[in-house]
């Protein structure tokens, strides 16, 4: 009988293979830490991508297994290098062909020499974020290069270390001092002295982190396959609506709707947000006859009425069960009998390990990311039913469904009363 990393082991062995010979029979590039190597690291063919995900997952489990249960305990890397890289902006300073060297580097950055020697070399070991090809010299990696030439992939690593890293600090803090479920009850709150307000109504008064917010959850959203809209165009029968209204709640900058409209032709979509986000919607030139903009307090009465389907897509896991109720209840004037209401949001397993490895690592990041930020959660099929229920008892039983590789699941109320 095997032991349990000699069967990780051909796990890993046997999924390499079968992802070597998929890219050779593509022509498709290995994957590279080089400056020009491969950006995206998902795999189109379906069984192929699963045996990366199989890869990862082993890789991880082997990786813990090997160290041993007392450095499994140790406290996360340290983030500093990473926020200096943000903050001082060193990606875009390093040259994208050929190198440069730290004391011209430096003079650049306006930093100390040795303290960005050790920025650097941290970076370089612990994330793959540039390269020392000569000793004293930095070059871009295929990381490094992202953060300079991606402004989502900065506004991202902005909000985690200017944002969210300083939350986490003061979480238990948080707990301690609050013990209560108020969205204004947090760490965020704690950290950004603004315990007075929500994070959201926080980043309503400051334009620029909303602005930064926005960018980074496009980041998560393209970094995560799992994630992916058209997850959601495949698992609701959009096309057998016909000439349907559908109202995106809390849509943002409306990505999601544009590309409904632009799969199911036939549907006229509002897209709502607050009024700051709202007015900054804007709607490509072919699809402006059946895509708007709309500004829509998500907690006010709903002002769309009679629409077809009332789209919530990870809007509610950014809440406590408290507002979250008041979300949907704010819908039930505007519902006509027969509406759908589609919650598109995470699902978390009922108890740990249900999962493969990564996907429930993702929903376990998240949950203490909503614990920090907005003292929401990560909601169990369970207590969506709960939560709906509580809403209004005309809602109707939860049809649940989650494409293949999707991380959001697809939660389908019919409103039952008149």
């Amino acid at each position: 009988m095997t032991s349990r990393i000699e069967d990780l082991a051909l796990t890993v062995a046997t999924s390499i293979s079968q992802i070597g010979d998929y890219l050779r029979s593509q022509s498709l590039p290995f994957p590279s830490f080089d400056v020009d190597g491969p950006v995206e690291a998902t795999l189109k063919d379906v069984q192929i991508e699963q045996a990366r995900q199989d890869a990862m997952a082993s890789c991880l489990e082997l990786f813990s297994l090997l160290q041993g249960p007392r450095m499994c305990l140790r406290p996360c890397y340290n983030a500093a290098p990473m926020h200096a890289i943000y903050k001082f902006e060193i990606a875009q300073k390093v040259p994208l062909v050929g190198d440069i060297s730290f004391t011209d580097l430096a003079v650049k950055c306006g930093l100390y020499e040795p303290d960005l020697r050790r920025i650097i070399r941290f970076a370089i070991i612990y994330h793959r974020a540039f390269l020392e090809p000569r000793k004293g010299y930095v070059a871009h990696s295929a990381a490094s290069r992202q953060l300079m030439e991606d402004a989502d992939v900065r506004d991202g690593i902005g909000l985690m270390f200017d944002d969210f890293y300083p939350s986490f600090a003061r979480t238990v803090d948080a707990i301690e001092t609050f013990q209560g479920q108020e969205p204004n009850q947090t760490g965020w709150a704690l950290a950004h002295n603004s315990t007075h307000q929500s994070t959201f109504e926080y980043l309503a008064e400051h334009p620029s982190r909303a602005a930064r917010f926005s960018g980074a959850m496009k980041f998560f959203s393209s970094t995560v396959p799992g994630n992916s809209p058209s997850h959601l165009l495949q698992a609701f029968p959009w096309g057998e609506l016909g000439a349907a209204t559908v109202v995106d709640v809390g849509g943002a900058d409306g990505y999601v709707s544009m590309l409904l409209a632009q799969s199911f032709p036939k549907l006229q979509i509002t897209v709502e947000d607050l009024p700051h986000i709202a007015q900054e919607g804007k709607v490509p030139l072919p699809l402006r006859e059946r895509v708007r903009f709309e500004a829509q307090d998500f907690f006010q009465e709903q002002n769309v009425k009679g629409a077809d389907v009332y789209l919530l897509r990870w809007v509610l896991h950014d809440w406590p069960d408290k507002q979250a109720i008041q979300v949907l209840r704010a819908l039930v004037p505007a519902l006509k009998s027969g509406a759908r209401v589609l919650i598109n949001d995470n699902v978390a397993p009922g108890q740990a390990g249900l999962m493969p490895l990564i996907p429930e690592q993702f929903i376990r990041e998240l949950d203490m990311i909503m614990l920090a930020a907005f003292n929401a959660y990560e909601r169990e099929l369970e207590d969506w039913e709960r939560l709906v229920k509580a809403a209004d008892p005309r809602f109707g039983p939860i049809k649940y469904t989650q494409q293949s590789g999707a991380l959001l699941g697809v939660l389908e109320i019919e409103w039952l009363g008149e």
